[in-house]
């Protein structure tokens, strides 16, 4: 048996006027996922208690079989993990954005979205001319990369810049023990950015520029029990994510390298459907995660989220179901981590639909409930503690 799972994140909204009172899943869901639902277990899931409002990327944890309440530090140690970065047991691993500012306000969270060399680029540039002893700096993709603290604080907390969009950088800035030295490490950044040749072409061509690093959700390494420890066969990760390559590397599923899966809007769907099949052929098991409806929510753009549905029923799913059949009998869990709501550029927790079809699945003659925000209301297989969905996947359970 082949175990395929699929996440697809942010994907839930709210029903909105543009769309005739439906949401974008409800609009978009093209004729894979209606014919997938149509012969699968539709339920409801909690990946997050209500209150954990601050890190909803805990959720990828919970969906992954571990309890976030016992072992989510924070997301920049699992992007640490994600390049490799070895943390010991007293540093902190930071996210870290280029931020676009008036250096009175934060104007853009991702820089206009810088390409990914041009990010590498200034992340090493920070790194070697700020040359700061225990802090540093890792390239990873476009705006988004890594700081580490060595022999960092407790209790520093961080804003994630999109919190802080249009709004005072000062009313945003890291709070807590040595707080200040951080927020100096980024008026630094600052400094030594704004004269960067690669802002000064950005400038000249009217483009968003990469003025100061923004180090958000601190966490020291977790301690996760490994993959083929706790479920007996190995796995693979296609994802481009970087907290879900990290989640990855730290429980020892292997981590696909697919040319064009940029765990943003511009992924190449159809390379990450053939990705998941091949590692199919070496594993029994293997974890897809699509990035581009979470971040078309953030940034608040409605029809980059309706077409990334519409790419991903279309290009990922209508791959996957042509040739899975091929390999072995199979059985396919797709969920949905959290809500996103394109209106307010934010992510919450809440209940969310999943699926589960396979070879072995028969087609539903009542009752079908479709893959999308009416399952939230309407299933009767309803999992309270997201983490406890994986086995229940795994072990064939019936809702």
């Amino acid at each position: 048996m082949k175990y395929l799972m699929i996440i697809l994140d942010g994907a839930v909204d709210h029903p909105l006027k543009e769309l005739e009172g439906r949401t974008p899943l409800m609009a978009a869901a093209g004729e894979h996922l209606q014919a997938m639902a149509r012969h699968a277990r539709v339920g409801a899931v909690q990946a997050l208690q209500p209150d954990w409002t601050d890190d909803v990327e805990a959720g990828l944890m919970s969906l992954l079989g571990y309890d976030p309440r016992e072992h989510f530090t924070g997301r920049g140690a699992l992007e640490a993990a994600a390049l490799e970065i070895e943390l010991d047991r007293a540093d902190i691993g930071f996210s870290l954005n280029f931020v676009h500012t008036d250096g009175h306000q934060l104007l853009d969270p991702l820089a206009g979205g810088l390409p990914q060399e041009a990010g590498r680029e200034l992340a090493r540039y920070v790194n070697e001319t700020l040359r700061i002893r225990d802090i540093q700096f890792y390239p990873g993709a476009g705006s988004r990369h890594v700081a580490v603290w060595r022999d960092g604080p407790d209790g520093i907390r961080c804003t994630p810049p999109y919190q802080a969009h249009a709004q005072s950088l000062r009313a945003h800035f890291p709070t807590g023990d040595r707080a200040e030295r951080l927020i100096g490490v980024m008026w630094d950044s600052a400094e030594i950015l704004a004269d960067h040749p690669l802002n000064k072409r950005r400038r000249d061509q009217g483009k968003p520029t990469a003025d100061m690093v923004w180090p958000w959700a601190p966490g020291r390494s977790p301690q996760l029990q490994g993959w083929g420890f706790r479920h007996g066969v190995g796995g693979g990760c296609v994802a481009g994510s970087q907290v879900v390559q990290g989640l990855a590397r730290l429980t020892g599923l292997k981590v696909v390298d697919v040319p064009g899966a940029t765990g943003s809007l511009d992924t190449d769907y159809t390379m990450k459907a053939r990705a998941a099949l091949s590692a199919l052929e070496r594993y029994p098991f293997c974890l897809v995660h699509i990035e581009a409806p979470n971040a078309a929510s953030l940034s608040g753009d409605l029809e980059a989220k309706l077409d990334a549905i519409r790419r991903i029923d279309e290009r990922f799913f209508g791959t996957i179901l042509d040739r899975i059949g091929k390999l072995d009998d199979f059985s396919i869990l797709v969920v949905i981590d959290h809500p996103a709501y394109v209106e307010e550029r934010k992510a919450v927790p809440g209940w969310t639909p999943f699926m589960i079809t396979g070879s072995k699945e028969k087609r539903q003659v009542r009752g079908i409930l479709p893959f999308d925000e009416r399952a939230t209301d309407d299933a009767e297989w309803r999992i309270e503690e997201g983490w406890r969905l994986l086995d229940q996947f795994l072990e064939g359970e019936p809702g």
